[in-house]
């Protein structure tokens, strides 16, 4: 709790009701509140944000195709 102090600059009340609020919506479980070290990471991205998707292929993968390089 005192690390989560130190880099938040929050006080220990602030830590705890953002972690019981992670903990209520099923973002992370902390069964035993005694210590941070038993928290539980259940997802790990926002739910209303998308999520990333790779990069699609490039469209010069064919052989010969020397449109790359006059075109750029």
């Amino acid at each position: 709790m005192y690390e989560l102090s130190v880099k938040t600059g929050r006080g220990k009340a602030d830590i705890v009701a953002a972690l019981e609020g992670l903990a209520a919506a099923n973002y992370i479980t902390w069964a035993d509140k005694s210590d941070t070290a038993n928290i539980v990471i259940l997802e790990g991205w926002e739910r209303e944000s998308k999520q990333p998707k790779p990069p699609k292929a490039s469209q010069f993968n064919q052989s010969g195709d020397v449109s790359y390089w006059t075109e750029y």
